[in-house]
């Protein structure tokens, strides 16, 4: 959560471009990461994880949509996913597939229908779990609708219903502003979910933000 987490300032490195400075950062932020102890990572992530809980964003949303963590560089989010299920909140998680553009990704988020499913995903080349490919036309997707968003297939009735989003950071800066992978899904997904807010009829508000990134002394 915000205030656990790696801390600089992008101006200390005021030498190089922005690019620059957020490559570097992600470099010193890995090989911190590479320093830690698994028990470390499991100790803040139950912390973090404590903190969620008592959250008045969490306790209130009836549906959630949380990153599945990459081992040993991420919060781990496993033991949220589970309370939220027993707390009978709708749980979506993040799909990766190919976009309209060559060589482009899209993110969905696509609805996990129990524990049992949750367990049940296997790890990617990332080690983080994942949906099967044969799965996904037949999960609810945050957006509204079934299925991936940019098939012809996607059922497109209903509304976005998303009352909480958890985003993976690799760090703030003491401004905190959010440090991600660099890839910019989070980015291009909430201007997506913004369009399809703006566009439906129901009167949805945009989800709340929680970004969760580990603690690394330096």
């Amino acid at each position: 959560m915000k205030g656990r987490s790696f801390a600089w300032t992008f101006q200390s490195l005021s030498t190089m471009s922005l690019k620059e400075q957020k490559t570097s950062l992600r470099k010193r932020v890995e090989e911190g990461l590479r320093m830690l102890e698994p028990e470390e990572i499991e100790r803040q992530s139950a912390i973090i994880t404590k903190h969620v809980l008592q959250m008045p964003a969490y306790q209130e949303a009836k549906s959630i949509a949380i990153f599945l963590s990459m081992p040993g560089k991420e919060v781990s989010t496993n033991a949220i996913v589970l309370q939220a299920f027993e707390d009978e909140k709708s749980v979506f998680v993040p799909y990766l597939h190919a976009g309209k553009e060559p060589k482009s990704k899209v993110m969905d988020m696509l609805q996990l229908r129990d524990k049992d499913d949750f367990q049940s995903l296997k790890p990617d080349g990332w080690g983080i779990p994942s949906l099967s490919k044969d799965s996904v036309e037949r999960r609810n997707n945050a957006l509204g609708g079934v299925g991936i968003s940019n098939k012809p297939s996607h059922d497109q009735k209903g509304a976005p219903n998303l009352d909480l989003i958890f985003m993976p950071a690799v760090a703030f800066d003491r401004s905190h502003r959010r440090l991600g992978h660099g890839k910019g899904f989070y980015d291009r997904y909430l201007q997506t979910y913004k369009n399809a807010v703006d566009s439906s009829e129901a009167r949805r508000k945009m989800p709340y933000l929680c970004e969760l990134s580990i603690h690394i002394d330096h």
